[in-house]
């Protein structure tokens, strides 16, 4: 079986997923927006709260290309 040089990282929490969602949904609507409450973020800014708030952890995969070396053969 061939060896994958594979490397995993364990990031205890996310610097703060729902600010970068928040920023990214008012820079694309270019205009000026407030959140008083649960209900006016979008569905996925209250899901990664929901998510936050259960302490599930987020798991974000980085894609990039594995070379195989075949000398491990």
């Amino acid at each position: 079986m061939n060896r994958l040089n594979v490397q995993i990282e364990h990031t205890f929490r996310e610097a703060n997923q729902l600010a970068d969602h928040i920023t990214n949904t008012v820079i694309s609507q270019a205009e000026l927006q407030q959140f008083h409450s649960f209900n006016q973020l979008s569905s996925m800014g209250r899901r990664i709260l929901n998510m936050d708030k259960r302490g599930i952890p987020t798991i974000r995969i980085r894609t990039r290309k594995i070379t195989v070396n075949q000398n491990q053969a």
